[in-house]
């Protein structure tokens, strides 16, 4: 089972599924904008996933449909797999955004539910100013850019589970990790459900 684990930088997608996993869960996670970096790093000599973002679009393009090739074939070969990714990415040449997994990028993944993490804007930006201050190299983005980009997120959210006849769960990640806990709890009982 494949699952598109969409949200937002910052917004926790990997810290969920960390606890997911720490309840028993059994998911691999996959990033893919890991897979899109070993790629650019192959083809580019990209160091980092914000170089990425700095690349023409067409060449941003041609990453991830490689991408997506290598990773339908580990959720072949696997259980449960969580595909880490972002329903749209911010791109700094013409500060627009690109689909992160356009129909025909999907075509070839197939997911078969989706997972869309949401959290407060003010959550989030907190969470990139962490991050930043601990060297991971993040734009921090203003209340307004944050709130666009979560819309964003739940369009393509939204689109995916229709165009695919798949289940969407919304799941809010604004509260931190310790007062999260019931809903973590719940949702890892799901998941070991569909992944049975």
């Amino acid at each position: 089972m494949l699952v598109f684990a969409l949200g937002i930088k910052a917004v926790g997608k990997s810290r969920v599924i960390a606890e997911l996993n720490g309840l028993g869960a059994g998911i691999r996670e996959v990033s893919y904008g890991d897979v899109m970096l070993e790629i650019a790093k192959e083809e580019e000599g990209i160091k980092d996933r914000e170089e990425i973002a700095k690349l023409p679009a067409a060449k941003q393009n041609a990453i991830r449909d490689a991408a997506a090739k290598r990773i339908r074939a580990m959720a072949d070969k696997e259980k449960l797999v969580f595909l880490n990714t972002h329903g749209f990415i911010y791109t700094i040449p013409h500060h627009t955004y690109l689909p992160g997994s356009p129909d025909k990028v999907s075509d070839v993944l197939k997911p078969d539910f989706i997972l869309l993490a949401e959290a407060a804007p003010e959550a989030i930006i907190e969470r990139r100013e962490r991050d930043l201050k601990a060297g991971r190299m993040r734009e921090i983005g203003t209340i307004e850019e944050v709130s666009t980009a979560l819309f964003g997120e739940r369009v393509a959210a939204i689109h995916l589970a229709a165009r695919y006849g798949v289940e969407l769960k919304f799941f809010d990640n604004s509260l931190p990790a310790e007062r999260n806990s019931e809903a973590i709890a719940a949702l890892a009982q799901l998941f070991k459900k569909l992944g049975g």
